[in-house]
């Protein structure tokens, strides 16, 4: 849901004319009921900035693990839907008024020339779960980075656990920092990893992820976000 959104009169939330926007914006109903349910948020800014966090994800997810697929085979990706040319409701990053979504900063965020990445925590985990994520550096860089330092760090309600990690980036590659690992703290909550690299010439680069710990099983069995 773009950022300029009058057309969709959001002040008639949660009855939108679904049909209209559909018809003439390209709104695509069914999609939204399967992965952000317009039903599940009580306002339109509230459903608005989640359609958006969940491209986000969507963007950040790919383009990362491209990245880290360097030359095996990926040679590099194409956007779809860069940007719109009308009001829509559409995959585009940016709205027809060029501002940017959620997703466009994740875009650029992802297409750094360096970027620290880590396998994906699960949605949610349970108390005592074994995690072990790899954590992965990528140059777009012509030259060598020596002596990069990667901190991690894990946190979560009442405490946190770091790892430093380090080592020496060659020239337009990829290359596998360490791996993480831990159980999963007995909390409820969120849990955070964050990543920062630091290397030669002030090169900075920092990443995040982020998971809930939840006990609570849902009545299907699977525990509840």
């Amino acid at each position: 849901m773009p950022e300029h959104a009058a057309f969709c009169d959001p002040d008639r939330w949660p009855d939108l004319d679904w049909e209209r926007l559909g018809r003439h914006h390209a709104l695509q109903k069914d999609r939204f009921d399967r992965y952000v349910p317009p039903a599940e948020h009580a306002t339109f800014e509230a459903w608005r900035h989640a359609t958006q966090r969940y491209q986000a994800e969507v963007i950040k997810l790919h383009v990362e693990t491209l990245r880290r697929l360097k030359y095996r085979p990926t040679g590099g990706f194409a956007q779809f839907c860069f940007a719109d040319g009308h009001p829509g409701v559409t995959w585009s990053v940016l709205d027809h008024e060029r501002a940017p979504k959620l997703g466009y900063h994740a875009l650029a965020a992802a297409c750094r020339p360096v970027i620290v990445v880590a396998d994906w925590l699960p949605p949610v985990v349970r108390p005592g779960d074994p995690l072990a994520l790899d954590v992965h550096v990528v140059s777009d860089l012509r030259e060598p980075l020596d002596g990069c330092v990667v901190v991690a760090r894990l946190a979560w309600p009442g405490g946190a656990h770091t790892w430093r990690l380090g080592g020496d980036v060659p020239a337009d590659a990829c290359v596998r920092a360490g791996t993480l690992q831990a159980l999963v703290p007995h909390t409820e909550g969120p849990l955070e990893l964050l990543l920062e690299l630091r290397g030669p010439g002030g090169l900075a680069a920092t990443n995040g992820y982020r998971a809930m710990i939840s006990s609570s099983p849902r009545p299907d069995g699977r525990i509840r976000p």
